[in-house]
């Protein structure tokens, strides 16, 4: 357990506002770059460490990506949880799963809690009856989009509606070097597409791009495909690239830094993430703020992060017809692609700053927790 001391500059420039409760936060894997649970950790350590006066946070199971926590290991974050919270108005786990340890912990020593939900975890229909009761226990539910929240309670009912507090970037910082031979490779005829690619959760678009893609470069011969990401589908989806003859066309990075990813982005033409079950959008955030167009699907978080027509192209779940043409348009006139990229960039300033999502966290934990003495 450790306070956060490289929010501590950040937080000198923040006004200091009465009655903010106490927190404690409790982490999962904060240090993986493109997990987007760890990200929300990230921005929620920082939001929190500017807010309240006395936050205290910690990582939980680092190093057991995508096992479950061992008996002893649950035992040693109750009792880190305890430790931390004697003093504290309430907490916030940054992950339902997290959740399931309220249960396990003295009566006297439970504190409201906070949960931010993300996407399909949240809506899981057969989630556990343990995970389904820290869901619905919570003082309060913090869903990342609108279509997170309504599919929570649709899912969900016995819970109270979630609060909703649309996400931000942290502020763009040099992390890591750029792969100069990577980005000679990207043109403004680029389309890139980022994420996670796991056997278990193939509704991000990856398919449906690989399929089209021999449609769009009969119309846009000189186009190319990035894809940015690692998981257990890659060798699939790599071959799945090899047998529709696209070996030339469509390029496999795996991991990069994040500066090499918003360089990649600054330089496409594009980026697309025809999710069907994105609840939370943080890649097209990305990528607006790095001034591109972003395709997404109608259904999910993306139709409230996208205008379609002036900050990208919405198309419907599955329509491989229509996400051809989305890339054959958007890769075809550049007049347009740069407006798109400029008007995306002017709502990702407007709207999706760090500072635009402290606030809204600022607002929601004020109506959900007492105030501290």
């Amino acid at each position: 357990m450790s306070d956060i001391a490289e929010a501590s500059a950040a937080a000198e420039t923040v006004e200091a506002v009465p009655g903010f409760p106490s927190t404690v936060l409790a982490l999962v894997e904060r240090d993986v770059p493109d997990d987007g649970v760890a990200y929300v950790g990230a921005l929620l350590e920082r939001a929190l460490a500017e807010l309240a006066p006395r936050t205290r946070t910690f990582t939980v199971f680092p190093n057991d990506r995508g096992a479950d926590p061992t008996f002893l290991q649950r035992g040693v974050f109750a009792a880190r949880l305890i430790a931390a919270g004697r003093r504290a108005d309430c907490v916030v786990y940054n992950h339902v799963g997290l959740a399931e340890a309220q249960a396990g912990l003295p009566a006297s020593m439970r504190r409201p809690y906070a949960v931010f939900v993300h996407g399909v975890e949240a809506w899981d229909v057969t989630m556990v009856p343990a995970r389904r009761r820290a869901l619905v226990e919570a003082t309060v539910r913090i869903a990342s989009s609108e279509h997170t929240a309504r599919r929570l309670l649709e899912v969900h009912p016995e819970a109270a509606p979630a609060a909703v507090c649309v996400l931000g970037l942290l502020p763009a910082a040099d992390s890591g070097a750029v792969d100069g031979a990577l980005m000679s490779s990207v043109t403004p005829r680029t389309i890139i597409i980022a994420g996670r690619m796991n056997a278990d959760l193939r509704s991000k678009g990856h398919d449906e791009l690989l399929e089209v893609w021999q449609t769009v470069l009969g119309r846009r011969p000189d186009a190319r495909l990035v894809v940015v990401g690692r998981g257990d589908d890659v060798k699939r989806l790599e071959t799945k690239a090899t047998g529709l003859g696209l070996d030339g066309s469509v390029r496999f990075t795996g991991m990069v830094t994040e500066a090499t990813l918003d360089t990649m982005l600054a330089r496409a033409g594009a980026f697309a993430l025809p999710s069907t079950v994105e609840g939370s959008g943080l890649s097209y955030l990305r990528a607006m703020r790095a001034a591109i167009p972003c395709i997404g699907s109608t259904e999910g978080a993306a139709s409230e992060i996208i205008e379609d027509g002036r900050t990208g192209t919405l198309v419907p779940p599955l329509d491989r017809d229509a996400l051809a043409q989305a890339v054959i348009d958007v890769l075809g006139d550049t007049a347009r692609r740069r407006d798109m990229g400029e008007a995306g960039r002017a709502r990702f300033e407007a709207n999706y700053r760090f500072d635009h999502f402290r606030t809204r966290l600022d607002s929601i934990m004020r109506n959900a927790f007492r105030p501290a003495d």
